[in-house]
């Protein structure tokens, strides 16, 4: 699955990446690409823990990977319908447009 997708994200950003500068804006594509995988998992995490109640002082118990789940699914959701628009027109752009001028 992961690997799949490794070698998918490298073969586009080998793709679009301007040889007049080398492997620099391809190094810069990938950072940004694991920043961007990195932190959700993280805070996720964190957010479980946080929207958890368990124990006396909870008027109600709450699992919060429930809450959570629900709440990801809704902001997947909106993200995908306010945004997927730009994400197909980014997949339609000439390879001359990612070059740097």
């Amino acid at each position: 699955g992961s690997q799949c997708m490794f070698v998918s994200q490298m073969a586009f950003f080998a793709k679009v990446s301007d040889p007049a500068i080398g492997g620099t804006y391809m190094t810069l594509l990938n950072t940004i690409a694991n920043l961007g995988g990195m932190w959700p998992s993280t805070l996720a995490f964190k957010l479980v823990d946080a929207t958890t109640c368990k124990g006396a002082s909870c008027v109600l118990e709450l699992d919060g990977f429930y809450l959570m789940s629900i709440v990801c699914f809704v902001y997947g959701t909106l993200w995908y319908v306010l945004c997927s628009g730009h994400g197909r027109r980014l997949q339609h752009l000439k390879a001359s447009d990612w070059k740097t001028r």
